[in-house]
């Protein structure tokens, strides 16, 4: 485990890099130490957009994207909850390091998604199944 203070000097330098440009933020966290970059994918040193944009490569719509930049990445812990409508609630977590997109109707689980791909399925879940 890498201590706090290295941790955040490692994040600041990415950041410091990156600067605003998300594909290069992706780029650098991708030539982190596998678990440096867990680390940092499950801490308050980034926010929930910049993890989700990590693992789905994705821009998700500006609503979504300012509920995760407004969330640190361990929010994800317990998830965070992304969209709705009538028929579902989308929550987007990350456990075990994997990337997690849940579909409720409020109380009970309709699907999980994981995975690289979970976003994109889970919006086509949603598409073909909850808006015929």
């Amino acid at each position: 485990m890498t201590d706090y203070e290295t941790l955040s000097k490692i994040a600041d330098d990415i950041l410091d890099e990156a600067d605003d440009d998300i594909d290069r933020l992706v780029d650098l966290l991708s030539l982190q130490d596998g678990a440096v970059l867990n680390e940092l994918l499950d801490s308050d040193l980034l926010n929930a957009y910049q993890v989700f944009y990590y693992y789905f490569r994705r821009e998700p719509s500006e609503l979504i994207q300012d509920i995760l930049m407004l969330e640190p990445a361990t929010s994800l812990r317990y998830g965070v909850h992304i969209d709705d409508s009538e028929l579902a609630e989308v929550y987007f977590g990350v456990i075990k390091s994997e990337p997690v997109i849940l579909i409720t109707d409020g109380d009970t689980e309709i699907k999980r998604f994981t995975g690289v791909n979970a976003y994109n399925d889970a919006e086509k879940f949603m598409e073909e199944n909850l808006f015929q």
